[in-house]
């Protein structure tokens, strides 16, 4: 829907022309008017519409030097000039101040339609061609990430990854075969929240995913490979800009071990280590406490699955694999004390050694670990960090309000009872956690909605609302406006 804002000193003209035609069966929608150019004008650098109707003669500044003020001010109206002479003059006047048309009074309704016609055709192709410029300089933007990537020239545009810490690097190929670019640019911007620069180079397509939080690229993976089966190839974590050309070089390295591994259609580090089985359980024990110490999840679950494999690889009998487990376990314990400086009491440790030597299958007790492992984690964060679980929770919503979240995903997350969590939540903040979510969505909406550029329905989604309904009955709820009355008001200007 255009924009039209009138002005003319005739009040009868203005509500005249307001209801000549059905505004918005043409595609326009008038959203103010003003009764002189001065007025007009203010109106059109705080409202910037898409058309202006406007009478020459008027009091204080007329209709044509109204229009010259906006041009020269690099205003992007369209302009349709009314006057009650017809003048040569006014008309050269007009048409040499950009105007689109020159029409005279009393309007035919039929004129006046046809000229509508014509602005909706000249602001459509303005906006192809907008289009067309934020591709280029999208297009522009994306050579210079990769030119620092593949060749570690750095450029402005690099300082754009500045704001994000996690870094992870894909190569789609097909063995020579061209690649559907435009389906590889649907699908990312379809199945990824995380930003991303998407490079052709040769028969190959890089992606490069920047986040702030764990980029999880299984869905994306699936949904590219659900039409073609693709060589692909992900590389690990970098959490600095100035590392990320390391990405492209571990990217070439793994992509050389394919000779190796010719039926591997997705190549990680991850894979070359369970086939190699290149770590020894010392290292892995290093690896083990060292993700135990910083809290991280991931880690811990890919150090235990490396000694599942190194345990496979080696083929010892099942008693010998039980004791080192056992080491393994007395290990990070000893550590844990060491760090916490407080012993855990020898009850405990004769209770869970034994769950180790009771499991039947070496899964069952890489599952038992990898939870033991993770309160170990969390009593080293808990302890050393001094943070609370409440802000830890906090923090994360901020970062993700715009997924399903749930007070179980959060206890899958933190690794807290769904109970305790909801009692901790309400206890430290005097609210439940399903209301701070839905307040935290509802202001963020509130943001968004300020931007007349967006559908609201959109934006719904966009804060974590997949049901319209439900978004525009929470937002009444707790704003006593709807969604669609607060934009509109935004943009009037209250």
């Amino acid at each position: 829907m255009y924009s039209v804002i009138i002005v003319d000193d005739e009040p009868i003209v203005r509500e005249g022309i307001e209801y000549l035609i059905d505004w918005k069966k043409e595609g326009f929608e008038i959203i103010d008017s003003a009764e002189n150019g001065l007025e007009g004008l203010a109106l059109i650098t705080e409202k910037m519409p898409d058309l202006v109707i406007t009478d020459i003669k008027m009091p204080g500044l007329d209709g044509l030097q109204m229009v010259k003020q906006a041009q020269e001010s690099n205003c992007q109206t369209k302009f349709i000039i009314l006057s009650g002479y017809s003048d040569f003059k006014f008309a050269q006047d007009a048409i040499t101040y950009g105007a689109v048309q020159y029409l005279l009074k009393p309007i035919d309704e039929e004129e006046l339609m046809g000229v509508l016609f014509k602005v909706k055709q000249q602001l459509a192709e303005e906006l192809k061609d907008e289009k067309t410029k934020r591709y280029v300089q999208s297009y522009i933007e994306n050579q210079q990430i990769y030119s620092y990537v593949i060749h570690g020239e750095k450029t402005e545009e690099v300082e754009k990854l500045r704001p994000y810490s996690i870094f992870k690097l894909i190569k789609l190929s097909d063995n020579g075969r061209k690649i559907n670019t435009k389906m590889i640019v649907e699908t990312c911007n379809t199945v990824l929240n995380e930003r991303h620069y998407i490079y052709t180079y040769g028969d190959s397509v890089f992606i490069l995913v920047a986040a702030n939080s764990d980029i999880t690229l299984d869905d994306l993976i699936a949904q590219i490979n659900s039409e073609n089966q693709l060589n692909v190839t992900i590389s690990s974590v970098e959490r600095t800009i100035e590392h990320v050309p390391d990405l492209y070089k571990e990217i070439k390295f793994l992509d050389s071990q394919r000779y190796f591994y010719p039926n591997k259609g997705i190549m990680t580090q991850q894979v070359l280590n369970k086939n190699n089985a290149v770590h020894t359980l010392d290292k892995l024990i290093i690896n083990l406490k060292l993700a135990i110490k910083d809290n991280r999840k991931e880690e811990i679950e890919e150090t235990i699955d490396f000694c599942v494999d190194y345990f496979q690889v080696t083929k010892q009998d099942s008693q010998i694999v039980k004791r080192e487990w056992s080491i393994i376990f007395m290990e990070c314990v000893a550590f844990l004390e060491a760090s916490m400086q407080k012993p855990i009491k020898e009850i405990e440790k004769d209770k869970l050694l034994s769950v180790i030597w009771k499991e039947s299958s070496i899964q069952q007790t890489a599952h038992f670990l990898k939870y033991v492992f993770y309160d170990f984690g969390r009593f080293f964060y808990e302890t050393n960090e001094k943070q609370d679980i409440v802000d830890e929770i906090k923090r994360y919503t901020e970062r993700n309000y715009h997924k399903n979240l749930s007070l179980k995903e959060l206890a899958q997350e933190f690794n807290y009872s769904q109970s305790y969590l909801g009692k901790k939540f309400k206890s430290d903040t005097g609210t439940s956690y399903h209301m701070y979510l839905d307040d935290l969505r509802l202001n963020k909406a509130k943001e968004l909605l300020k931007d007349s550029n967006h559908y609201i329905y959109e934006i719904a989604k966009k804060v974590g609302y997949s049901n319209y309904d439900y978004f525009h009955k929470k937002f009444k709820s707790k704003f006593n406006i709807s969604p669609k009355e607060y934009q509109k008001k935004q943009e009037e200007g209250d």
